[in-house]
């Protein structure tokens, strides 16, 4: 994946200040930290309506993505979306290893991708917690083909 990342640095040896917690993200990775097992998470940002926010680990998924993976993220997401009118979500991978997204982080950056965009949901950014700390990436562009979506996805 290329595009552009932002590296949080661990405040182990120092204190959280206030720069440290100027977006979301930053607020996560501070949250997360490094990597402890495999696990997904999701991250529905708070927004100007009320609604405060929420954090949904899924620590029961594979680490190869699933046929069926798309389908099943989009009904967690569109159900979360629908109750709570959350529309922007931020995705991140906890797992073991370097900060740079392998194949099989990618894979679930794009399922997560499309599943959100189906779900009319934004996905803000991408946090991967690593053995060393968290990194930001760019979220991928959602790869779903007209001819998949539903006729009540697109509103006819």
């Amino acid at each position: 994946m290329t595009g552009a990342f932002r590296t949080y640095q661990p405040t182990i040896t120092r204190p959280i200040t206030d720069d440290d917690l100027q977006t979301p993200e930053a607020q996560l990775a501070v949250a997360l930290g490094a990597a402890i097992r495999w696990q997904l998470w999701f991250f529905f940002t708070p927004d100007e309506h009320g609604f405060g926010g929420l954090a949904m680990p899924c620590d029961d998924l594979p680490r190869r993505v699933p046929a069926e993976a798309a389908d099943a993220l989009f009904t967690v997401i569109d159900g979360v979306a629908r109750h709570t009118g959350a529309t922007e979500l931020i995705l991140a991978l906890e797992r073991r290893g370097g900060p740079d997204p392998g194949r099989l982080d990618r894979e679930w950056m794009l399922v997560a991708a499309t599943a959100a965009d189906r779900a009319a949901v934004r996905l803000r950014a991408v946090l991967i917690s690593h053995t060393r700390g968290v990194r930001e990436h760019a979220p991928p562009a959602p790869t779903l083909p007209l001819s998949a979506l539903s006729e009540e996805t697109l509103g006819a």
